[in-house]
């Protein structure tokens, strides 16, 4: 008797400083899902965090835009392969790519090509958010049929600006893991 196949899922991590919050997000997947789980980095969140890292949390990782790439990492390849799509962080970069259908790297290429839930979760700073362009490109992208998540409020410290600010930041990482494997298809 063979098993049932693991739930294949795909997180897409854009350029973001929540970028930072993504390690307990994928080692909260990994210990909670029994799942295969991939990492596809855009390449401007490639500036931010250490691939060698991430490459130690998920079973897969991929990024980069390079054409030589492509053979094995193909967006119509990498979207036959999963089950499941989070885009974790999601900037109004993305968004506003994805309501307009836009390929700009291989993060959005894959979105289109998805034939299986695609989920965002937005961060940004408060007033980017509330920004009638982007709820605009929020609201086109559920009526395409995606789910969008509200993002969590949360307070930081910036050194920079001295001073306390906030922004849509990420939920909590169970809070996620409960989101998946709600939306996980049935085992194939």
């Amino acid at each position: 008797m063979t098993s049932a196949p693991k739930p294949r899922i795909l997180i897409g991590a854009c350029g973001s400083l929540d970028l930072l919050m993504l390690p307990q997000h994928l080692r909260a997947i990994k210990d909670s899902i029994d799942c295969t789980l991939s990492l596809m980095l855009t390449p401007t969140a490639v500036k931010f965090v250490n691939t060698d890292a991430l490459a130690l949390l998920v079973d897969r990782l991929i990024h980069g835009d390079r054409p030589d790439d492509w053979p094995r990492d193909k967006p119509g390849r990498l979207a036959a392969d999963h089950d499941l799509l989070a885009v974790l962080p999601t900037t109004a970069n993305t968004l506003s790519a994805v309501a307009n259908g836009s390929s700009q790297n291989r993060l959005t290429t894959v979105i289109l090509a998805a034939e299986f839930p695609v989920l965002f979760f937005p961060v940004m700073g408060g007033p980017m958010w509330d920004k009638a362009s982007v709820q605009r490109n929020v609201s086109q992208i559920r009526a395409d049929g995606y789910e969008v998540f509200q993002p969590v409020w949360r307070e930081h410290s910036d050194p920079h600006l001295q001073k306390v600010h906030g922004h849509h930041s990420l939920p909590d990482p169970a809070d996620v893991v409960d989101i998946l494997q709600s939306r996980l298809p049935a085992q194939r």
